[in-house]
């Protein structure tokens, strides 16, 4: 009995290290997804030319991130040399603690010279890590701050407006649910994408909003960075998609086409279970 015990705790400790090891290589296996999506009411997403293509990449918890900036530059120079580039867009906390912001600027820096080597903009949203964070630090990135604010791109395919809009994320104590920015008067355009870090915000829009959102964009969630049997991980969050089975990837909420990226850091531990880094190639039809 006592040998049966030893070898049960000794195979429980090996699968542990093995695990441990793995969610270590994991975090450093960086992924790059390619989606397609139709912001419209059609179906055609697969086949019509797109307007825009966008790289985007979240969550980069600078403390706990294996991917090193040079890796996703490398991604920008290659999608932009084959098919162009026409925003390269970062969802969202840049450092796990808010008084270490400055720890994420060489990295974020250096990927804005890239963008602006290539004629590429660079924009962002701050998540909630990112909330409370000095405005002098966050100044100090050279990004376009969306944070309530809205940028017209032009469509590759017939040159017409289409609406990027952003919005701050307020931490989860005492949240807050931000509206999203009302489109410029005078401005016509195809589609309104919107950018947030917690993807959430679709389960919390006003009723009254007086114009539609086609799509948003988010990160937040990680893809649960460590998967465990039944979901346990998501009861530590306190995020509602996870519970709808909304947790990374394409899904449609509330008539709201929501895409949620895994983001490439970590946070706590820089380990990643079932769930690798990644960075997305979105290619969107208006």
């Amino acid at each position: 009995m006592k040998v049966f015990l030893i070898t049960i705790i000794a195979a429980i400790a090996g699968i542990g290290l093995i695990l441990m090891l793995w969610g270590l290589i994991e975090a450093s296996l960086l992924n790059v997804t390619r989606t397609k999506i139709n912001a419209g009411t059609g179906s055609g997403a697969d086949t019509a030319a797109s307007d825009l293509r966008i790289l985007y990449f979240s969550d980069l918890h600078r403390e706990f991130c294996l991917i090193p900036a040079r890796r996703v530059i490398r991604i920008i120079r290659k999608e932009s040399s084959v098919n162009g580039l026409d925003a390269v867009i970062f969802g969202g906390d840049i450092c796990i603690g808010r008084g270490k912001v400055k720890r994420g600027i060489n990295y974020l820096n250096a990927i804005a010279a890239a963008c602006r080597e290539l004629n590429i903009p660079f924009m962002a949203v701050t998540g909630n890590h990112d909330c409370g964070a000095p405005a002098e630090d966050l100044g100090l990135f050279e990004f376009d701050n969306m944070d309530g604010c809205i940028k017209y791109l032009k469509s590759r395919t017939d040159g017409r407006y289409i609406a990027f809009a952003g919005v701050r994320d307020h931490g989860r104590r005492n949240r807050k649910w931000a509206v999203p920015p009302k489109p410029s008067a005078g401005i016509e355009y195809k589609s309104y994408i919107l950018l947030s870090h917690n993807p959430d915000l679709v389960l919390h829009m006003p009723a009254d909003l007086p114009f539609k959102v086609d799509l948003m964009i988010s990160g937040h969630i990680h893809g649960g960075q460590i998967r465990t049997p039944f979901g346990l991980e998501f009861r530590l969050r306190h995020d509602e998609l996870p519970f709808m089975g909304v947790i990374s990837g394409l899904h449609k909420v509330n008539g709201i086409k929501v895409f949620i990226s895994k983001g490439i850091g970590c946070v706590f531990l820089p380990f990643r279970l079932f769930a690798r880094p990644e960075v997305n190639l979105i290619e969107i039809t208006a």
